[in-house]
């Protein structure tokens, strides 16, 4: 037993992400869908006026809206059951890094993957948001482990469930494959070639549907080698410099070479940094060649997070002083979280404009007249349409998304720029200011015209 509990002392850190997670993201579970997680539901599924989900918007279900798809329908759209299924998957997803660092780095690895993983802001950003990129991040972990562990059978499985999510996910496959086609001495390598057949043309299929329903493909719907070198630039710098990544790529760097000197790494593990820094870089390019968001490369930064937690665990130094340097990141990067004021997804402040959201769709259901015209953006009219996104109690009626011929439009205005209309009417002569709700750098604005 007392073996036991001096073993806690290696799970300290993961105990301090615990808590960075509770205390970040404890709001979440009561707050309204973001203008990105609008967006998302929008494009599979639309929730109807008595809290039910329909699906076939516009694209193949996933299997993260397949997900959240049986849990409206089961439990209804109450925020914080939803938040919560998702929240499950973002542990999940640590349990796997955990299990990944473990298994082929050890123990320490382990720990400090995970922990690293958690105090990313894009992480801390997608914990309990029903946007699919953790659990996507999840899939490709799971199977590239079972790849390199040889259990391609369970590989299938994970990669069958990931492949329609993001262009991640197929160009995972298509790696393993090249990588399981490139080794030698592989036992009944032509029958478990059908392994990874199965995940591609499960791809494949939903492709092909989504374009003779849709008239549009999926996963590269946006393909594009028009702006890849702008493109490949930013994704690149999103994963190894903003959000203080620099430092991960400087410790990793100053770790790895040291544990070399010191002759502490295995020839097994130097092909495994061969595998994740190989796929880190594949991942990066082929989010560039679809021009996603930026926080779809979550699961590029997780794999960053798992080599940096190896380099350091296999340094030859007291283990006490390992824990103090992830403890010391751990700190840096939590207070880079918390004074960030960045509201796009992949950063926690994005919290800050749904709250600004709120206020004025509150102020807009308590202030304006049922005989005067709310014109808003797209995201704003199901804001303000749809009382289980979470921001009213009662639907507006009197919405409209053009130009109203009554005596006052009030304009609902916050970081959507999508409707030109809206933007080429304020800057008219008679649009006047009403409201505006601020937090940080987050705005929203309430105008009214008068004609």
């Amino acid at each position: 037993m007392i073996e036991r509990l001096k073993n806690l002392e290696f799970y300290i850190p993961l105990f301090i992400g615990a808590y960075l997670i509770a205390a970040f993201r404890f709001k979440v579970f009561v707050l309204p869908f973001s203008f990105g997680e609008i967006e998302f539901l929008n494009q599979y599924i639309n929730i109807t006026a008595d809290g039910k989900a329909e699906l076939f918007q516009g694209n193949i279900p996933n299997i993260p809206v397949l997900i959240y798809y049986l849990i409206i329908n089961i439990f209804g759209t109450n925020i914080t059951i939803i938040r919560s299924v998702s929240a499950l998957f973002a542990v999940i997803n640590i349990f796997v890094i955990w299990k990944f660092g473990n298994f082929f780095f050890g123990k320490q690895a382990g720990i400090f993957a995970a922990t690293i993983t958690i105090v990313q802001n894009v992480y801390l950003a997608q914990f309990a948001t029903v946007l699919p990129d953790t659990i996507n991040s999840t899939l490709i972990i799971a199977a590239f482990y079972c790849f390199l562990r040889e259990k391609y059978r369970t590989m299938a499985i994970w990669l069958v469930l990931a492949v329609n999510i993001n262009i991640s996910s197929i160009l995972t496959v298509l790696f393993l494959l090249v990588a399981f086609l490139a080794k030698l001495n592989t036992q009944n390598k032509s029958q478990s070639i059908v392994f990874f057949v199965i995940p591609i043309m499960v791809y494949a299929t939903a492709e092909a549907v989504n374009f003779t329903v849709f008239n549009e493909l999926g996963v590269l719907k946006n393909f594009s080698l028009a702006n890849f070198i702008n493109e490949f630039y930013n994704k690149t710098e999103f994963v190894f410099i903003l959000q203080q990544r620099i430092c991960l790529v400087a410790i990793f760097a100053i770790a790895l070479t040291a544990a070399a000197l010191q002759r502490q790494i295995e020839k097994y593990e130097v092909k495994t940094y061969v595998y994740v820094g190989v796929l880190m870089i594949l991942l990066t390019a082929a989010h560039s060649l679809v021009q996603t968001e930026l926080r779809q490369l979550v699961t590029a930064v997780t794999l960053l997070a798992i080599i940096t937690g190896a380099a350091v665990s296999e340094i030859k130094i007291f283990y006490s002083y390992k824990y103090i340097i992830i403890s010391i990141l751990i700190i840096f990067f939590a207070v880079f979280a918390a004074r960030s004021r960045n509201t796009s997804s992949e950063y926690i402040a994005y919290t800050n404009q749904t709250e600004t959201d709120m206020s004025a769709a509150k102020y807009a259901s308590e202030n304006i007249p049922s005989d005067d015209t709310v014109m808003c953006s797209q995201i704003f009219y199901k804001i303000l349409s749809n009382k289980h996104l979470g921001y009213i109690s009662t639907p507006l009626t009197n919405i409209d998304t053009v130009y109203s011929t009554t005596k006052y439009s009030y304009i609902i205005k916050g970081q959507d720029s999508g409707n030109k209309l809206i933007n080429a009417v304020l800057l008219e002569d008679n649009c006047l200011l009403e409201k505006a709700f601020t937090k940080k750098d987050a705005e929203t604005e309430v105008y009214s015209i008068e004609k």
